[in-house]
């Protein structure tokens, strides 16, 4: 079964994080193909669900519980 599009959308976050907590939530929609609408959907999800934050110009921050997710999916679906 695949991820939903929020899901693969933490997953891809969480990568562009890295270490830190800190992302552009543009540039990863933008890497996973999605439009603008589909990007902000996502976050908004995410946001709602208190995994992330959405901060000012583009920038938004994981959260613990999205972090911890994000390494559950990159177990379960490693892939793209």
């Amino acid at each position: 079964m695949g991820l939903s599009s929020a899901h693969r959308f933490l997953r891809e976050a969480s990568r562009a994080a890295g270490a830190g907590d800190y992302f552009r939530w543009q540039a990863v929609g933008a890497a996973l193909g999605y439009t603008d609408d589909q990007s902000i959907r996502a976050v908004n999800s995410l946001d709602e669900r208190k995994l992330l934050i959405l901060l000012v110009e583009g920038n938004a921050r994981l959260l613990g519980a999205g972090r911890r997710l994000a390494q559950e999916l990159e177990v379960s679906h490693p892939g793209r």
